[in-house]
C-alpha cells in the first residue's frame, strides 16, 4: 500500500539531559535501533552550556555515522556564528565525506525556541566567553551562511581582509541547510539560504501561519518556498517519565513565552494511534518532516513506540 501522508520522521540522539549517567555507547545503540526501525535521520543539539553538559554535535553524528549505513544525520541546530568558518565547514565537509553523504545542517542564532527547551546558548555570558557578542548573533550567522556553501565546496575565502585567504579539498557535496527560528528575519533567512525552515515546538494551528507568513517572504525574494522541518517533543504510553511535573508543556509556556493554547498542541503524546493523527495533523499544516525529541529516560520503549505510529501513517 502507498502511504498518502508524505511527511519524513527523525529522531534525536539521547542527550544527558535525560540521563546524566548514561553509557558511551548509547549514541551508537540509538543509531542502530533508529536505522533498524526504519527512521529517516539522527539528529543532536550543538549546546555548550544548560542543564548538563552537553556532546559535540559533529562527534556525535560522527559515532552514528560509523555504525549505519542508510540513517541520515543532522544537527538541530548547530549554532554557525559560534565556531570559525574554515574549521567548521571542514568539519562539516569531513562528515559529510565519511557518512556518504547523509548530513543534514540545521541551523540558528542560537537563541532559539529549541534552543531554549534545550538549556542552550541564550546567556550572552556563554557568548562572551566563546569570544562572539551575543547582540552580533543575528548579523554573524547571515555571514556564515552565505559563505559556508562557498568554504565547503572549496571555494577560497577568509574571515576578515587581514587573513590569508583559505581553501578545502575535502571530496563532499554541501549538505542541505535548515534554517531554525520563527521571527520575521529569521523566515527570509531560511528563503534565501535554507532548503528548509525549521521552527521548533509547533502547534499545527500555528505551523500554518508559520507557512503562509514563509510563501510570502520567498514571493518578495522571487525564490523557491522551502521546504519544513519542525522539532517536536513527545512521550507515548501510560507510564511515561514527565519532566517538571504532570504538565511540561505549561512550564514550557511560561519559561519561552508560548502561548498556553501553543505549548498544548506541541506535545505529541497519548497511544501510537494517537500520534499517528498528530503526525497527520503537522503533514496538513505544511511539514515535510518532523523530528522528534522523547523527554521520557526510556527511549529505546519511546522509538519504537513512534515506529509503531509511523507504521500507522495512512
Amino acid at each position: 500500500m502507498t502511504r498518502t501522508t508524505r511527511i519524513t520522521i527523525g529522531v534525536f540522539a539521547p542527550a544527558l539531559t535525560l540521563d546524566p549517567a548514561a553509557a558511551p555507547g548509547e549514541t551508537a545503540e540509538a543509531a542502530r535501533l533508529a536505522e533498524e526501525l526504519g527512521f529517516e535521520s539522527l539528529w543532536t543539539s550543538d549546546l555548550l552550556t544548560g542543564r548538563c553538559p552537553m556532546l559535540d554535535p559533529l562527534l556525535v553524528l560522527g559515532s552514528a555515522a560509523a555504525v549505519t549505513t542508510r540513517l541520515r544525520l543532522g544537527t538541530a541546530a548547530l549554532v554557525p556564528a559560534l565556531h570559525p568558518l574554515p574549521g567548521l565547514a571542514q568539519r562539516l565537509a569531513t562528515l559529510q565525506y565519511l557518512s556518504g553523504g547523509r548530513l543534514l545542517v540545521g541551523v540558528d542564532a542560537g537563541d532559539s525556541a529549541w534552543a531554549r527547551w534545550r538549556g542552550g546558548l541564550k546567556d550572552p555570558t556563554a557568548w562572551r566567553a566563546t569570544g562572539n557578542p551575543f547582540e552580533e548573533r543575528d548579523a554573524r550567522l547571515d555571514e556564515m551562511l552565505s559563505r559556508l556553501p562557498g568554504a565547503m565546496s572549496g571555494e577560497p575565502g577568509r574571515l576578515d581582509p587581514a587573513q590569508p585567504e583559505l581553501r578545502l579539498t575535502v571530496p563532499a557535496e554541501v549538505p542541505p541547510l535548515l534554517v531554525g527560528g520563527e521571527n520575521e528575519a529569521a523566515l527570509e533567512r531560511a528563503v534565501r539560504y535554507g532548503d528548509h525552515w525549521f521552527p521548533a515546538l509547533a502547534s499545527p494551528e500555528w505551523l500554518v501561519e508559520g507557512v503562509d507568513r514563509l510563501r510570502e517572504h520567498a514571493e518578495a525574494l522571487g525564490r523557491p518556498v522551502p521546504g519544513v522541518t519542525v522539532a517536536q517533543p513527545f512521550g507515548l504510553g501510560d507510564d511515561v517519565e514527565r519532566p517538571g511535573g504532570p504538565n511540561p508543556t505549561r512550564t514550557a509556556a511560561n519559561a519561552f513565552g508560548l502561548t498556553e493554547e501553543r505549548a498544548d498542541a506541541m506535545v505529541v503524546e497519548g497511544s501510537p494511534e494517537q500520534a499517528a493523527e498528530r503526525i497527520v495533523e503537522f503533514a496538513s499544516a505544511g511539514a515535510d518532516r518532523i523530528v522528534f525529541s522523547t523527554y521520557d529516560r526510556s527511549w529505546r520503549k519511546q522509538y519504537e513506540l513512534l515506529a509503531e505510529a509511523v507504521a500507522l501513517l495512512p
